[in-house]
């Protein structure tokens, strides 16, 4: 008999255990130099390094609210204070002229019920509307006006903000609060562009007289026949009306 099958197998697998165990050697050995990815498995310290529990969280800020909307606005506007509700804030309710007084009282009549808002005593209801033309200069000194409003309500709050009755928001108040402890306080949020355009033809030089200013009653805007030139000391931006003041802006208004 041919031992040489025999003695090829043995060879052959002692070949293959000596492979198997100098692989089994080095991950083992690897194993015990290489550290784990400390993302991957987190620990107290690593968990330290994402962010240091000693260091003190600045406390919240607190937003000054102006919540402005036409009839049939009610269910609106109380939809968005719910949204957007903290007792830190506060908050200014508007129905303009073509609501009608009684949708006013009712208004003001649920935020007195609310428990939560008559203990917290944050949130209050314009009674004399403001006429708003939104092409007109108007809705700048509505705003300027609840503004005003709200520093003689309280000193207390950071930012004014305002918003329609069909805006929503997209994060919590708890979250936006949370972003913004840690802004400066006289940091203000307003989408401008120096690029006017057409801008400049349809809606700078014509003369707008809006009565939105002067009248108690609503009448219609009309145009002047004669156009302004451009102011040469200043130049002009444009943008969005959405926009967030801060308090050190509005008292240097």
């Amino acid at each position: 008999r041919d031992p040489k099958p025999i003695l090829y197998t043995f060879l052959l697998i002692s070949l293959f255990s000596i492979i198997l165990i100098l692989s089994l050697t080095s991950s083992s050995l690897s194993s015990t130099h290489t550290r784990p990815d400390p993302f991957l498995y987190p620990t107290h310290q690593t968990h330290r390094i994402i962010y240091d529990q000693d260091k003190t969280t600045p406390p919240p800020p607190s937003i000054a609210y102006l919540i402005s909307g036409s009839k049939g606005d009610s269910s609106r506007i109380l939809r968005l204070l719910s949204a957007t509700y903290h007792p830190l804030n506060h908050y200014l309710l508007h129905l303009d002229p073509s609501a009608p007084h009684s949708d006013r009282a009712n208004l003001a009549l649920v935020v007195q019920s609310n428990p939560i808002f008559k203990a917290a005593k944050n949130v209050h209801v314009m009674g004399k509307p403001d006429f708003v033309y939104s092409k007109g200069s108007s809705p700048v000194s509505f705003t300027l006006h609840a503004a005003s409003i709200l520093i003689r309500l309280s000193l207390h709050w950071d930012w004014f903000v305002s918003l329609s009755a069909d805006s929503y928001p997209l994060v919590t108040q708890d979250d936006l609060l949370h972003i913004m402890s840690f802004l400066p306080k006289d940091m203000n949020f307003v989408n401008h562009s120096s690029y006017i355009g057409w801008k400049e033809s349809r809606k700078l030089k014509p003369i707008i007289v809006d009565p939105g200013l002067y009248l108690s009653e609503g009448t219609e805007m009309f145009y002047a026949t004669q156009k302004r030139d451009l102011p040469s000391a200043y130049r002009l931006f444009t943008g969005s009306s959405g926009m967030t003041y801060s308090e050190y802006q509005n008292w240097h208004w």
